[in-house]
């Protein structure tokens, strides 16, 4: 049995993009943390507990390629460090993540929350 073509329509569907460009274990965290602002890789790999090095350097790079995050060298002491923020690009993805976020509650947290989620 052969594998379907896939569908010509789906490849350009800025849902399934969108779903790509932050999906697995890491890349929605990493993103998530970065709403509070730039953050250097110690920082990133301090607050996502469990990550690895290689795996944190790898989901940065991968969201550096596709325009999400941007990496931003700064000398502290003659030392070089680098930080991590969001591009203009990556900004744009905030609402998506506050709208799967707000997905994510229990109905009685949504209707119950003066923040943000809009109830049904």
């Amino acid at each position: 049995m052969s594998t379907p073509l896939p569908n010509a329509k789906m490849l350009d569907c800025p849902a399934l993009v969108t779903i790509k460009l932050i999906s697995g274990k890491w890349k929605t965290r990493i993103l998530w943390h970065l709403r509070s602002g730039e953050a250097g890789f110690g920082d990133l790999k301090r607050s996502l507990p469990g990550i690895s090095p290689k795996v944190l350097t790898h989901h940065l790079e991968e969201l550096v390629e596709d325009g999400l995050v941007s990496k931003v060298p700064r000398t502290r002491n003659n030392v070089v460090h680098v930080d991590y923020s969001y591009t203009e690009y990556g900004l744009s993805l905030v609402p998506i993540l506050d709208a799967i976020d707000c997905a994510a509650q229990p109905p009685e947290v949504t209707t119950a929350n003066t923040g943000g989620c809009a109830a049904g």
